[in-house]
């Protein structure tokens, strides 16, 4: 009877079937708890799930049972994995290798683990064991740039992902996983999206406290003194706030978007979350600026830019992109870091500075022109001013 249980439930899990079959699971352990193959199916169907902590409680009850299922391991370690628990999941990955030694899989997991120990040379140790073996397993290549990347060394971490996008051309992780390995070498001529995205997703819970009593930010301040002196009081302006984060431009803002409409664009799901809670945008928008600017749309009257120009270098993209969403003389305002002399910069702080001669050339190209600049402090960084430009042009 328990036999034709368990045919019958594998029949059940295979076709996707996977609460019946967990049912069916779950009577022969209510008779059998120590019956190895109901524990270990069991715990497979709720990987599949997604109910990691029960997978977790099935398969140590299937391993206590026998210990030499290569499988059970790897899927107890993924359990473990799934839930932030990177010890025991090494732990069990190690007992996995132990029964296939040259397994490429359990090996490459081995060091996804290790990086998320931030123990990148071990990592790299197991990555080149695995690909030895196959020296063709894209994923393996994909870890070995990132533990050549969290070592700092870049080119080589290049190098990695390329050989992974040769197998396999459609890998995301490693196609963005090499933009911000070229980013952090200073070889790209912006922040990636996918870059952006993390450290802002990490940021937004603290953001404000973090910006305002610890670094003493006040671009968004300077943006109002600038717009005080170009505007009117009472506008009505459909206005535009690019990188929109918490709010904080919206906020000092909005009395000259009432009567008009204000829209925000952010690219971290967590920082327009934060910004919703404000309610004072009629739309957030979940996009990276320059993809959003080069869109048909909507034209606004006022585009604004704070804690966002100074993580772009080249700005010819977004100028292009604020010539097409900007309405006849309206206005776009803006923040940087300030360079002296000529061009931009990538800074060691993974951030841009302008010149105002680059921004005059620059703008000019795009039918804009620089009506207005002043000299600002923007925040403190470790305790000292950070310089900067506020910048207002115009469309022609």
């Amino acid at each position: 009877m328990t036999q034709q249980m368990l045919q019958e439930a594998g029949r059940l899990h295979k076709s996707g079937q996977l609460d019946a079959a967990a049912h069916l699971y779950n009577q022969v352990i209510d008779t059998e708890p120590h019956n190895f193959a109901a524990q270990c199916s069991l715990g497979f169907v709720y990987m599949l799930q997604n109910r990691f902590a029960d997978a977790e409680r099935h398969l140590i009850a299937a391993v206590s049972v026998e210990p030499r299922v290569f499988e059970a391991w790897l899927q107890l370690s993924a359990a473990f994995h799934r839930q932030g628990r990177f010890e025991q999941s090494l732990n069990c990955l190690d007992r996995a290798i132990g029964l296939e030694p040259a397994n490429v899989e359990a090996l490459t997991n081995r060091a996804a683990v290790l990086l998320e120990l931030r123990r990148p040379a071990q990592a790299l140790a197991t990555i080149d064991t695995a690909l030895a073996v196959d020296p063709n397993f894209a994923f393996a290549l994909v870890n070995r740039g990132n533990a050549l990347s969290m070592l700092k060394r870049f080119d080589e971490a290049v190098a990695a992902y390329d050989s992974a996008l040769r197998i396999d051309p459609e890998n995301v992780s490693a196609r963005t996983n090499r933009e911000n390995a070229l980013f952090e070498k200073g070889s790209t001529t912006r922040c990636p999206p996918d870059y952006m995205r993390r450290l802002f997703d990490d940021f937004s819970a603290g953001y404000e406290r973090q910006m305002l009593e610890t670094l003493k930010y006040r671009a968004h301040l300077h943006l109002r003194d600038m717009a005080n002196k170009l505007l009117p009081a009472k506008a009505s302006l459909r206005v535009l706030d690019l990188g929109s984060g918490t709010g904080l431009v919206g906020d000092v803002f909005k009395d000259l978007a009432r009567g008009g409409r204000l829209d925000g664009v952010d690219l971290s799901p967590l920082m327009n979350e934060e910004a919703r809670r404000r309610g004072i945008y009629d739309t957030l928008y979940l996009d990276d600026l320059e993809t959003f600017l080069a869109a048909p749309g909507m034209h606004y009257d006022l585009i604004l830019a704070a804690d966002t120009m100074i993580y772009i270098g080249d700005l010819a993209p977004a100028f292009r992109g604020v010539a097409n969403r900007l309405s006849p003389d309206g206005y776009f305002i803006f923040a940087v870091e300030a360079r002296q002399g000529e061009g931009w910069e990538h800074t060691s702080d993974n951030r841009f500075r302008h010149s105002l001669d680059y921004i005059r050339e620059e703008a000019a190209k795009h039918e804009l022109v620089v009506t207005d600049s002043m000299e600002c402090v923007l925040r403190n960084q470790g305790g000292v001013p950070v310089a900067g430009y506020t910048v207002a042009v115009k469309k022609k």
